[in-house]
C-alpha cells in the first residue's frame, strides 16, 4: 500500500475546504474548519463554539492498493461493549481505560450523520454535564458541517443515494488518572454527495478525552497538542505509529 498519503495526496486532491465535526471532543456541532491546499492539511481555525481551545481532527485521503503487500496490524484492543442502551447508543461502560476508549470510539462513529437527531442523542449521551446544552443547541451547525464534508447542499432535501459513515479502525490512549484518559481515535470516513457521485474515503484522527462522571464515562475538551498524521491500516506504518486495531465485543 502506498504510506506516504501526503505525497499522494499532493496529486490527486484539489483544493478544498473540509468541515469536520467530532463528538469524542464534546465539539459536536462547533465546526472545525480544516482548509486542506493539494490535499496537505494546513492550520485549523475553529468556528466559534463554547468551549476552551481543543486540539483540532487531522486528515488526508485513503488511497486503493497498490503492489504493496497487506500489514497485519501488530497490536489488537478488545474494546467492552455497554452494560445497557440509550435508544441505539451503548452506555454504562466499564470503569477502565478500556471502557473510557469504547464510549469514544462509540460517540466518533455516532458523530458522522446528517441526521439532527441523531447528532443530539449523541450529545446528550456522550457529553460532560458542563458542555451537554450548549453543544445540543448547536446541533444543527454539525449537520450542516457533515453535509458540506460530503458535499451535499447545506440545507434541503438529502439528495438520493448520499451518504456519510465513519469506521473505527485505531485507537491509542494514556490514561492520565482512574478518572481521565485521553485517547487518539483513527477513522475511515465515506462518504458520496448522491447518486452518481464518486464516493470517497477519507483518513481522520480525532483527539479525545473521557472523564468518569455520574457512574460513566464522557467526552470533555482535549488540550490543543500535535496530530500524527492519519494513516490506513493494513499499511506497515499502522504499526510503526503504535495504533491498535479496534476489536469491539465480537466484532472486528
Amino acid at each position: 500500500m502506498t504510506l506516504d498519503l501526503k505525497a499522494a495526496a499532493d496529486r490527486r486532491m484539489r483544493r478544498a475546504v473540509i468541515f469536520l465535526v467530532s463528538l469524542v471532543l464534546v465539539l459536536v456541532a462547533a465546526l472545525v474548519v480544516i482548509a486542506v491546499r493539494g490535499g496537505d492539511p494546513q492550520a485549523t481555525t475553529p468556528a466559534p463554539a463554547p468551549t476552551a481551545s481543543t486540539a483540532a481532527p487531522t486528515s488526508a485521503p485513503t488511497l486503493p492498493p497498490d503492489d504493496g503487500p497487506y500489514v497485519a496490524p501488530a497490536q489488537y484492543v478488545a474494546l467492552p461493549d455497554g452494560a445497557e442502551r440509550v435508544g441505539e447508543l451503548p452506555v454504562k461502560f466499564p470503569h477502565t481505560p478500556e471502557g473510557a476508549v469504547a464510549m469514544l470510539v462509540a460517540s466518533s462513529r455516532n458523530a458522522w450523520s446528517f441526521d439532527p437527531a441523531k447528532l443530539k442523542a449523541g450529545v446528550l449521551t456522550y457529553a460532560t454535564a458542563r458542555y451537554r446544552d450548549a453543544m445540543s443547541a448547536s446541533v444543527e451547525d454539525g449537520v450542516r458541517g457533515n453535509r458540506e464534508f460530503a458535499g451535499v447542499p447545506a440545507t434541503g432535501p438529502i439528495p438520493p443515494g448520499a451518504a456519510l459513515n465513519a469506521w473505527p479502525i485505531g485507537v491509542k490512549w494514556t490514561a492520565v488518572d482512574s478518572n481521565a484518559v485521553d485517547a487518539l481515535i483513527l477513522l475511515r470516513v465515506t462518504s458520496s454527495a448522491g447518486e452518481g457521485a464518486q464516493p470517497k474515503t477519507t483518513l481522520v484522527v480525532l483527539p479525545a478525552r473521557a472523564v468518569w462522571e455520574s457512574g460513566d464515562w464522557k467526552g470533555d475538551p482535549t488540550d490543543p497538542k500535535p496530530l500524527p498524521d492519519p494513516v490506513d491500516i493494513g499499511t506497515a506504518k499502522f504499526n510503526e505509529d503504535g495504533w491498535k486495531a479496534i476489536q469491539e465485543g465480537n466484532r472486528l
